[in-house]
C-alpha cells in the first residue's frame, strides 16, 4: 500500500508538472505577443509624429506669403497670394502714430 501511494505522488507530480509547464508556456507566449504588437505600433506612432512634425517645421520656414492656407468650410487648399507692397512710413506718420499712443496711454 505504500508504493502505490509513492507512485500516485509520483504520478500526481509529472502530471502537476506539464499542467504548469502548459500554461506558463501559453502566458509567455501571450506575453511575447502582447509586446511585439505594442514595440510595432509604439514605433509606428513615432515615425508618425516625425513625419508631422518635419512637416510642419518645413512649412513653418516658408515665408509667409508661399505657406498653403485652408478654406475651413471645404478643406481645400487656396494658392498663395502674393503681397501688395505697403508704402514706406514717413516721419509724419510715425509722429502721428506716436502722438495717438500718447492719448491712448493717457501721457
Amino acid at each position: 500500500m505504500n508504493w502505490l501511494k509513492v507512485g500516485a505522488v509520483v504520478v500526481g507530480g509529472i502530471v502537476v508538472y506539464f499542467v504548469l509547464h502548459t500554461v506558463v508556456s501559453l502566458l509567455l507566449g501571450l506575453l511575447s505577443a502582447v509586446a511585439f504588437v505594442a514595440i510595432v505600433a509604439g514605433g509606428g506612432y513615432v515615425a508618425y509624429k516625425v513625419m508631422g512634425a518635419r512637416r510642419r517645421r518645413q512649412v513653418r520656414d516658408r515665408p509667409e506669403e508661399q505657406r498653403p492656407r485652408r478654406q475651413v468650410e471645404s478643406g481645400t487648399v487656396v494658392p498663395p497670394v502674393t503681397p501688395t507692397p505697403r508704402p514706406a512710413a514717413g516721419p509724419a506718420d510715425v509722429d502721428d502714430e506716436l502722438a495717438r499712443l500718447k492719448r491712448e496711454m493717457g501721457r
